[in-house]
């Protein structure tokens, strides 16, 4: 009976101590260990129990306590282990958080998103930011599509194309990165990381992983987007600073929608009239700094003779027509 009461005070004593301190603050698989050193004491003392009940021998019942102490002991040194080493990475993870929140003018609700966004697969660990930057560059790319796109009056799709890809292409999401100092933060055993790499300035050639501070950039931007609940505004509100987005340059010679439909509507037009049907013609084409540079005429045939007006300069043949048909139109009002 002494020895049952001895094996219940440890068995209680751990498992209270075991509540108290770590079934709420330990990962999953320390949780699974604890557990099943708890279970095997348990099982020890169920045994004595039935074993004092059948008149089992003392010496299996020794054997029950000697196994059932030691087991205690080992689960008290594993729990100091566990505190030292959940205590240590509590204070990494503070050093960590707080200046990248700072930069990105954002705080967490979930603080495990941006320790993952930050998290290089070198690491070894059961986290890396590789799908948050599936996720972060798809939401980058269309919250910038958007952007550009409720710009008024209207882009056509080649600028359209052109401003999306100069915002999220790799090297300018290093960039972006480098000057806000990202690299300082990010977890990862690879030596151009941990190293100073990135030096100061504008030269992209003085990045030496730009393909990772660009899945960075992306990655930070998948951890808020999931954090906001997917709502895009306000990932765009966040990220528009952070990336830098009135740097880029929006062509001055942008279309407005009336322009890009001016060969739809000159059609209309004259089948409604019952005029002929107009007919483009090239002016010209050269080839300068930035591309190819088009000009178009396009004439009707009206009830008062033949109207012809040439377009201006432009980009594509397709614009270029548009704008011949849109300068007519005008002066057929």
């Amino acid at each position: 009976m002494v020895c049952l009461s001895v094996f219940g005070i440890a068995l209680f004593s751990t498992k209270t101590y075991f509540l108290l301190n770590y079934w709420d603050c330990l990962d999953s698989k320390r949780s699974l260990i604890i557990r099943s050193l708890y279970f095997t004491m348990e099982h020890h003392f169920t045994q004595l129990d039935d074993g004092a009940s059948a008149d089992v021998k003392p010496a299996s019942n020794f054997g029950a306590m000697v196994a059932t102490v030691l087991l205690a002991l080992l689960l008290q040194i594993f729990c100091r282990c566990c505190r030292s080493i959940y205590t240590a990475a509590a204070n990494m993870d503070r050093s960590i958080i707080a200046p990248v929140e700072k930069i990105l003018k954002y705080t967490f609700k979930d603080k495990r998103l941006l320790k993952e966004a930050l998290t290089h697969s070198s690491c070894r660990e059961d986290m890396s930011y590789e799908t948050l930057e599936f996720i972060g560059d798809a939401a980058l790319g269309l919250a910038v599509a958007t952007h550009f796109f409720c710009l008024g009056p209207r882009l056509n799709s080649h600028q359209l194309t052109q401003l999306r890809k100069k915002s999220v292409r790799n090297k300018r999401l290093a960039l972006v990165a480098a000057r806000h100092e990202l690299h300082q933060f990010v977890r990862s055993k690879d030596t151009a990381l941990n190293r100073n790499a990135v030096k100061q300035g504008d030269d992209l050639k003085n990045l030496a992983v730009p393909d990772i501070l660009a899945d960075i950039v992306e990655a930070l931007a998948g951890a808020v987007y999931l954090d906001l609940n997917f709502d895009l505004t306000k990932l765009w509100t966040i990220f528009k600073e952070v990336l830098m987005i009135d740097e880029i340059k929006v062509p001055k010679d942008f279309e407005s929608s009336e322009i890009i439909g001016a060969q739809n509507k000159l059609y209309g037009s004259c089948g409604k009239r019952k005029w002929g049907q107009p007919v483009y013609s090239p002016v010209k084409a050269k080839r300068c700094q930035h591309g190819m540079k088009y000009v178009y005429s396009v004439e009707v045939e009206t009830d008062d003779g033949v109207r012809r007006h040439k377009g201006d300069e432009k980009s594509t043949p397709k614009d270029a027509r548009n704008s011949a048909a849109y300068l007519l139109l005008r002066s057929l009002q």
